[in-house]
């Protein structure tokens, strides 16, 4: 670790890693902390869509193919959406792009935590259990739960912002090849339960949602039904995870010379909670803008750094949180028409946008909207 940076990020996961990535291809000194230790599992169900593995440049081996999403909604109707996803062991995956930063010239430290940050003149003093050091730019890429966020950043993620999900992992041969998403409302009025293939023996069974009081139970309660109890056969449970996810995403993004990424800025998206493919894009973005802040000596290309500028990046993204603000105003799924207006200069987004908002309304069918607006506004 060096006494000065140009960049200091915090935070090994996706979004960090990219970032730094693309700061070190530009000549950046970059520094990466995480409190992480290499092989340390990040609670997720890991689903990326197959067409964002080429644009970062990783292996489709790294991911487990599924060749569509299934939802079965409160009905049991069966909705198949044409959606190619793989399925990611997470530490697998962030190790692999945060050695793509280190290929570039980053410097990633692991089990350093962050003890300290603070601003100093233009920049920050970062202090962690490693050592310390100084930056002119900050990133926190540090999850839900932000270091960076809550000492520095104005405005704050309040605990209703987060849903919670709890996974069992089981190693048992499934035969699954989609991501399966089930609508339980006796058992979940909030959320959903999902069950992901990670290889061909390893599956993961969870539920995900909004004012869980005790998930455990609540998945507990979920395996006893006959349709999970078949998929499991008996098997023990390999290993259990549990995560908050943020669905509200913070008002900005940036402070100054602080930018926050992925969770951190609670760039996530309701409803499926799926924060992957978000992340990858904040940190390319953020990238972007301090390689020019940096290369041109002026702070302005950092106003590129915006949810204006990112929103259209991620057709999920935009189309989740549209839904969702609707869904909480109006107390009812809104009309395809009604989501599709924001994409008729994008003609070609909207066969994605009619499969997801099929999906997002077939997910939402029969949940307790009046609470999930309760707790959004709480």
């Amino acid at each position: 670790m060096r006494e000065r940076y140009d960049v200091v990020v915090v935070g090994a996961g996706p979004s960090g890693a990219v970032c730094a990535e693309m700061l070190a291809a530009r000549g950046a000194s970059v520094l990466v902390v995480d409190k992480k230790s290499p092989g340390w599992h990040k609670p997720c169900g890991g689903g990326i869509p197959e067409s964002m593995f080429g644009p970062w440049q990783i292996p489709l081996s790294l991911g487990f193919e599924a060749a569509s999403v299934r939802v079965v909604d409160v009905r049991q109707r069966l909705l198949r959406a044409p959606l190619r996803y793989r399925t990611v062991y997470r530490n697998r995956f962030d190790e692999y792009l945060a050695e793509k930063a280190v290929r570039a010239g980053a410097e990633v430290v692991y089990d350093a935590m962050l003890l300290d940050v603070q601003r100093d003149g233009a920049g920050f003093a970062v202090r962690t259990s490693q050592g310390s050091c100084e930056a002119r730019y900050l990133v926190g890429a540090d999850g839900c739960m932000s270091t960076v966020r809550r000492k520095l950043f104005p405005e704050q993620l309040p605990e209703s912002s987060c849903a919670l999900a709890i996974e069992h992992w089981y190693r048992v041969p499934h035969g699954i090849t989609t991501l399966d998403f089930y609508v339980e409302p006796e058992i979940l009025g909030t959320g959903y339960a999902y069950v992901f293939p990670k290889d061909r023996e390893i599956l993961v069974i969870g539920v995900a949602g909004l004012g869980m009081d005790k998930p455990r139970t609540v998945l507990e309660r979920l395996l006893e039904l006959p349709r999970y109890r078949q998929l499991t056969r008996g098997a023990p449970v390999e290993a259990t995870h549990g995560a908050r996810i943020p669905y509200r995403h913070l008002s900005r993004l940036r402070d100054g010379r602080l930018l926050l990424l992925g969770d951190a800025a609670g760039l996530n998206t309701p409803i499926v909670f799926a924060g992957l493919p978000i992340a990858l894009l904040s940190g390319r973005l953020a990238g972007e803008a301090l390689g020019e802040a940096i290369a041109s000596g002026s702070d302005a290309p950092l106003e590129r750094y915006s949810l204006a500028a990112l929103r259209p990046m991620s057709p999920g993204f935009e189309v989740c949180h549209a839904f969702y603000d609707h869904l909480l105003t109006d107390g009812r799924v809104p009309s395809f028409a009604r989501i599709a207006r924001s994409f008729l200069t994008r003609p070609h987004k909207l066969p994605r946008v009619l499969l997801i908002h099929r999906s997002l309304a077939r997910l939402v069918d029969g949940l307790d909207l009046a609470r999930m607006a309760a707790l959004a506004r709480s």
